[in-house]
Parts: C-alpha cells; structure tokens; sequence
C-alpha cells in the first residue's frame, strides 16, 4: 500500500522544477555567448574592427599634421586668440563676468543653507504652503 504524498512535497516541487530549469536556462545562455565570442567570425570582426580603427587613426594624425602647416590655418587661429583677447579686456566682458560670479556666490550660499538645513535632523523643513488635506477626524472617537 502506498502513502498518500504530503502536502509538503507537492507544493514544493514546482519551485525546484522552476528553480532547475533557470539554473539550466542560465548554463545554455553562458554556453551560447562563450560560442559566439570563440567563434571564428567573431574573431575576424573583431580583427576587421581593430584594423579599421587603426586606419581612422592614421588618416585623422594625417589630417591634423596638414591642417597644422596651412599657412591659412595659422593665421585663422592668430586671429582668433586675438579677438578672444579682446573680448577679455572689453568692459562688457568683465561685467558679465562679475554678475556672473555673484550669481554664483549666491547660488552656493543658498546651497550651503540648504545642505545645512537638511543635516538637521530634528527641525522640520520650513514650507510656504499650506497642508495638502485639512484637519484629521476621527470616526470612532473611542480609538485614540
């Protein structure tokens, strides 16, 4: 005469089942990248992508040696340090850069406060707007 199963076992077969078949499902998924990275195409993609580089490098340190020795290139950039140069001495400039500094000095001031504020654990943060609900009433005035 058999013995009627336990509850026990029945309810926990189907997560040993599903545990199984992840761990299995796990393993396939590791097999199929480690296949697919060994492969030999994978290999000469990988050989064709080094190369490819490689050539991009070689044509980018041509092309900045020859945009180097313009003569017109030069003078477009002498020209250019010379107008920045100028912008820094402008009036307008420096006052921008003045107002700019303020603003900046204020913005970490008030961050500074900020930060305080928030390391502050036992004082509440400070809000202009009212409660978003009113006042809590109890329904039954027995339960406190």
């Amino acid at each position: 005469m058999s013995q009627p199963e336990n509850d026990d076992t029945k309810s926990h077969q189907p997560q040993n089942d599903l545990a199984s078949e992840l761990r299995e499902l796990g393993q396939q998924l590791e097999t199929a990248v480690r296949s697919t990275i060994q492969s030999e195409k994978a290999k000469q993609v990988q050989q064709d992508l080094s190369s490819g580089m490689k050539e991009i490098g070689t044509q980018l340190q041509a092309a900045f040696k020859a945009i180097q020795e313009n003569p017109n290139v030069r003078q477009l950039v002498e020209r250019g340090e010379h107008a920045v140069s100028q912008a820094q001495q402008s009036k307008a400039a420096q006052d921008f850069q003045e107002t700019l500094a303020r603003g900046i000095a204020q913005l970490n001031d008030q961050l500074a406060s900020f930060v305080t504020r928030m390391r502050q654990p036992d004082s509440p943060a400070p809000s202009d707007e009212p409660p978003a609900t009113g006042e809590t009433t109890r329904l039954d005035p027995d339960q406190k």
